[in-house]
């Protein structure tokens, strides 16, 4: 749907002395324990399984088509922030960042009905142009 009918109004101020950065560190450690919790209690010694990987893990983050340095800057600073990686560049090499038009072709990609679609498209697309 387009937007250009949202205003500015419609979209509700942040909490108060918050940032659009405090925000997003927040919602990424809420998800972040979520995980770490669903995994440690559903899991057979998942206290253990956790804490074999807990170190090691990557994190491929999306964001919106158009975001460059600045955003991804922020974004990686949330994560941070969150306590997803260290601040260092072994944790930096931890976060792989995707836009969602790209995160959206990988997921077609594996989804099997439109994996399929998209073998068909590329072929025509070879042909038509060999």
């Amino acid at each position: 749907m387009a937007s250009n009918h949202v205003t500015d109004q419609d979209i509700p101020p942040l909490p108060p002395n918050k940032t659009a950065i405090q925000i997003l560190t927040d919602f990424m450690g809420y998800l972040f324990q979520c995980t770490k919790t669903y995994i440690q209690e559903t899991h057979a010694s998942g206290h253990a399984m956790w804490e074999s990987f807990e170190d090691n893990i990557d994190f491929v983050l999306s964001h919106p088509n158009g975001w460059e340095g600045p955003q991804q800057t922020q974004i990686r600073r949330a994560a941070v922030l969150a306590g997803l990686v260290p601040d260092s560049p072994e944790g930096q090499a931890r976060i792989r960042l995707v836009t969602e038009g790209e995160a959206s072709l990988h997921f077609c990609l594996t989804t099997e009905k439109t994996a399929g679609a998209f073998k068909v498209a590329c072929e025509l697309m070879l042909d038509r142009f060999s």
